[in-house]
């Protein structure tokens, strides 16, 4: 445990302990070095033997994100830093820095007995939906995955702030990476237990989030009915704003609003049943095939274990494995992308694994991990394709090859570069060589795409 007092970095005194979780501390302090001392809030984690490694990939997350938002009603990044064992109370710790917004969360005035009456709802939820579209209109877009009422804060002039960035994910980083579920039981969207956050799975939370502030009632602790909640008789609404949030919080993505920029329309210009199903509300494109019943037992399996934040799904592989495995998947999937900026500003790929090859692709990354050694090839002639390959140094682990390539995905159309990456489909294989046509890239003969 830190100290009251205590400096950490030479610059920043703890204060207060705002929040205290296993291998987690959040403190108001002040920066010292600042003159006059400004507030701020220090959020520290601990690297414990009991950490698992999806808590340290969440924060390191948060931290980078966060540098990169700016937006007036998001607290603002201001430094990341680590501590060693002696400056730590005899643990390494790491440290994110935020900008301290004054007012009280939600979450506490509901703790107070405080309820919202429609007006005050639909002004909150206009104010996060701002934030939303600024968030999900990113490129590429990001997704806060935690929406509720502990995690909004309230100040004495009504504005709203969204804070607690700890779940929140970048859409083009994750898919085909994790099998960890975030989220808090009654504000997840169901496809979210499932691990498919999607921009409408923000816009549920926002509805639960609301309904809870209407009621009083945890979204978690409301009965249901054909898996919808009954909002209380005795809550009177008015019949736009009851079908917007009944809306907002269908448990079928594919009949919720598509972005939060159309549900901020429909909350403000009251569009009709009639208009709503003419809207293009069916153009979900991410929509998730996983049969509902599943859906349902997950949501319920999350409930009963009180899902705060992470809840780990377990699978075939110990978590070091799959951690190890996933520090691979998101290194040739960075690869991609490089490859994919290097070509749009070159007109080639990256062929040459040298030194010099890989300063030109700028990745940030090593040729070799303690888990994986990494190389870039050519595929073809003239640097058309390339593929980046991931080799297990441990035989327990899987390897991971990225195909690039540049094709035409319908005959005739002009040629874009298109990127997948490929799994062996058993631990301490090589993966063969993918394959590039003149309309897809393909994976190996012994290895599979990676969604």
């Amino acid at each position: 445990m830190l100290r009251q007092e205590q400096i950490l970095q030479n610059r920043y005194q703890l204060q207060q302990v705002l929040g205290n979780n296993v291998n987690r501390q959040t403190w108001l302090g002040v920066d010292l070095s600042s003159e006059p001392h400004q507030q701020v809030i220090i959020k520290l984690l601990s690297f414990s033997p009991q950490m698992q490694w999806e808590e340290l990939k969440l924060f390191e997350r948060e931290a980078s994100v966060l540098k990169q938002l700016n937006h007036p009603k998001i607290p603002k990044y201001l430094n990341y830093f680590s501590l060693d064992k002696q400056a730590g109370d005899g643990l390494p710790w790491f440290g994110l820095v935020q900008e301290y917004i004054p007012g009280s969360s939600l979450q506490q005035l509901l703790n107070k007995g405080k309820l919202c009456t429609e007006i005050e709802a639909k002004d909150i939820a206009n104010q996060l939906l701002d934030i939303l579209i600024y968030l999900h209109e990113l490129s590429p877009p990001v997704l806060h995955r935690d929406l509720k009422p502990s995690n909004i804060i309230y100040n004495q002039n009504k504005q709203i702030y969204l804070v607690d960035f700890g779940a929140v994910q970048e859409k083009a980083k994750a898919e085909g990476v994790t099998f960890t579920v975030v989220g808090t039981a009654g504000y997840a969207a169901p496809e979210q237990l499932w691990g498919g956050a999607i921009p409408a799975s923000d816009l549920f939370s926002l509805g639960a989030t609301l309904i809870h502030l209407l009621t009083g009632i945890s979204p978690a602790d409301l009965p249901q009915q054909k898996m919808r909640w009954q909002i209380p008789d005795k809550l009177s609404l008015s019949a736009n704003f009851s079908q917007w949030l009944s809306i907002l919080t269908d448990p079928a993505i594919e009949r919720r609003f598509n972005t939060a920029r159309q549900a901020k329309t429909a909350l403000n210009n009251g569009i009709s049943s009639e208009e709503i199903a003419d809207s293009d509300l069916q153009k979900n494109t991410e929509k998730l095939t996983t049969p509902f019943g599943f859906l349902f037992c997950l949501q319920l399996v999350a409930i009963l274990a009180s899902v705060s934040s992470i809840l780990v799904i377990p699978r075939f592989l110990s978590q070091a494995e799959k951690g190890k495995q996933a520090e691979s998947k998101q290194y040739v999937s960075s690869m991609n992308k490089a490859q994919q900026a290097y070509y749009t500003e070159f007109g080639t790929f990256v062929t040459e694994n040298t030194p010099e090859g890989w300063g030109s692709l700028a990745v940030g990354i090593k040729t070799q991990t303690s888990n994986y050694k990494y190389s870039i090839s050519p595929i073809g002639k003239n640097g058309v394709n390339a593929f980046a390959d991931a080799s297990q140094i441990s035989k327990a682990l899987k390897s991971y090859t990225g195909v690039v390539g540049l094709v035409a995905p319908v005959p005739g159309a002009d040629k874009t570069t298109q990127a997948i990456v490929c799994e062996t489909n058993n631990a301490g294989e090589a993966p063969m060589p993918g394959e590039v046509t003149a309309t897809e890239v393909k994976c190996g003969s012994n290895s599979h795409p990676l969604r």
